[in-house]
């Protein structure tokens, strides 16, 4: 390892004067602006420093310059003559330089004394400290983005460990470079040969380069293999929240006709004596009940399983079965109960209508390939490292877009805690994570809550299954979750909430670093971690192919239409 010095004589910009807590004051006497030596100034607010304890060296960044007060009208050139300005900067105390001067260390072991030098940083030393205080010689890394320190700037590379492994979280407002940084790193992922899935509510990024596979809910998508979610994957309590019972009178039926139809599969055909089965339906009305009860009890495991093994096209018939008397003749269910049924027949017409539908047809019928089998492929397929999952054409009605890919996220989870994931770690991309993280979809009637990212941040890490959550809203994002998120890529946030939100999440981002926030420019982003020896700003990664975020193009229609208007 050669050796590196932060330290450069050359690089001397001042002396400090002040010391507190967590920042101290300088004399920056080459900060000023001067006509005559304005290239020579440095400086600047946001600049990195190095400040030298003698014994130790600490890295800083400049968060404020100013001059006296008894100094303000110098500057003021239309005055006269101007006397030269004494400019005072603060600074703010990051980390500490360790390991013969060639790592950094989060925090501050030693304070500077009053006299200590303020020394620019190179943004070359510094990007060499930062790859080295996170990498192993040996180890891959992933290229991020770009620091920046006077003039120059160098790429800063993170292993994926310290990127994904303890989830990721990427924020910013509309504009700010969120989907860029989001395609770039599904690049650096393809290009190290990683696995990754993206949850696309959009469909933007089906261009990006690097996506092995897409898959679509309809036929419509370029490129896209045409997929379904089977239904028998889902909890009932997802089917409770899509059909919408009623508690006293529709919910009962329902489980009970659910249990029958289940005791069909698992009798794949041999029907007990005495027990009747008509076309997939158990028929109740006069038959005897100790037959029936003595298969469900057989047949526990497989009644009781999660998920929806039975055929949902026979639900509306057996509900109707379900509806008997109570009180029949000693040992059979009742005959036909017209009132029960007369309270369940605007279910049974819900179901008819919505396993029929084009809204749910991603579930409930069987148009293209199963994406069950499909994801299994694409995770068994050497060749193949980064799938998109496009739920462009996934309709808003019923809550579908939501309890869809929150069953798909329960589904991965599944495979996780099975150890699917222990040897082969998989990175799962959810853009728009607000929409899909800490809500209830449905109604008094029945209601799921979209929890299937939330457990994914808190659990999936030890099973190998890990997410990076994309969202403009990070104060919708639930707290319990945030505080899951290792990693923080910082786009622009205007929002005040939003960014008191993720200095609450991030103790390594206090209020002077959060001021930076709202100025950061498009494709800027202030990368945070527990890894890290400290927050860093970054101009990240340009992607190679950017994803299709356009919003209305006004200029070119209404040119197009300025001119039709001309012709005729």
């Amino acid at each position: 390892m050669s050796a590196i010095s932060p330290v450069d004589p050359d690089k001397y910009i001042g002396t400090v004067t002040l010391v507190s807590a967590s920042q101290v004051q300088a004399n920056l006497p080459m900060a000023s602006a001067h006509p005559e030596r304005r290239a020579l100034s440095r400086g600047a607010v946001g600049d990195f420093v190095f400040i030298d304890c003698e014994r130790t060296k600490l890295l800083g960044r400049i968060t404020e310059v100013r001059i006296p007060d008894s100094e303000r009208l110098s500057v003021e050139p239309h005055l006269g003559a101007s006397s030269t300005p004494h400019p005072i900067g603060r600074i703010q105390l990051l980390a500490t330089v360790v390991d013969g001067d060639s790592k950094l260390a989060r925090g501050v072991n030693s304070y500077p004394k009053i006299g200590d030098g303020v020394f620019q940083a190179s943004a070359e030393v510094l990007a060499q400290m930062i790859g080295r205080s996170a990498t192993m010689t040996g180890e891959i890394s992933i290229p991020i983005g770009l620091i920046e320190a006077g003039s120059r700037s160098v790429i800063v590379e993170l292993p994926p460990e310290k990127l994904f492994g303890r989830h990721c979280g990427i924020f910013g407002a509309t504009g700010g470079g969120k989907s860029w940084t989001v395609a770039s790193l599904i690049e650096k992922i393809k290009a190290q040969h990683g696995k990754a899935i993206v949850l696309d509510p959009t469909g933007e990024f089906c261009s990006v380069a690097g996506i092995d596979t897409i898959f679509a809910f309809d036929g419509g998508t370029p490129n896209a293999l045409h997929v379904h979610f089977p239904y028998t994957e889902i909890t009932e309590d997802d089917l409770f929240s899509l059909l919408r019972p009623s508690g006293q009178s529709q919910g009962p039926k329902l489980r009970d006709a659910i249990k029958s139809l289940k005791l069909v599969r698992a009798l794949e055909g041999t029907t007990p004596p005495g027990l009747r089965v008509v076309d997939g339906v158990v028929e109740k009305a006069q038959r005897p009940r100790g037959v029936y009860f003595n298969a469900m009890r057989a047949y526990a495991a497989a009644i009781h399983a999660p998920g929806c093994d039975f055929d949902i096209t026979k639900l509306a018939e057996q509900i109707k079965n379900e509806c008997v008397w109570a009180n029949g003749q000693p040992g059979n269910f009742g005959n036909f109960h017209d009132q029960s049924y007369g309270y369940c027949e605007t279910l049974c017409s819900r179901i008819s209508t919505l396993i029929h539908s084009r809204e749910l047809e991603c579930l409930f019928q069987t148009h293209g390939v199963s994406l069950v089998d499909e994801i299994a492929t694409f995770l068994d397929d050497p060749k193949r490292d980064v799938a998109v999952i496009s739920f462009r054409e996934v309709r808003f009605e019923h809550s579908t877009r939501e309890i869809l890919l929150n069953i798909i996220g329960r589904y991965l989870l599944g495979l996780a805690r099975a150890g699917r994931f222990r040897d082969a770690p998989l990175v799962v991309f959810l853009d728009e994570a607000h929409q899909f993280l800490g809500r209830a979809v449905g109604d008094e009637y029945g209601s799921v809550r979209l929890d299937s990212f939330g457990l994914v941040a808190k659990e999936g890490r030890k099973y190998g299954l890990t997410c990076v959550l994309a969202t403009q809203r990070p104060r919708d994002i639930p707290q319990d979750v945030l505080s899951q998120l290792g990693t923080l890529i910082v786009h622009r946030l205007t929002n005040e909430q939003d960014r008191s939100t993720v200095e609450h999440a991030c103790g390594d981002l206090d209020r002077s670093a959060t001021q930076f926030i709202p100025m950061l420019a498009p494709g800027e982003a202030i990368v945070i971690g527990p890894d890290l020896p400290t927050p860093l700003p970054l101009r990240m990664l340009r992607p190679r192919s950017p994803p299709d975020s356009k919003g209305p193009q006004f200029q070119a229609h209404w040119a197009d239409r300025r001119r039709e208007a001309q012709v005729t």
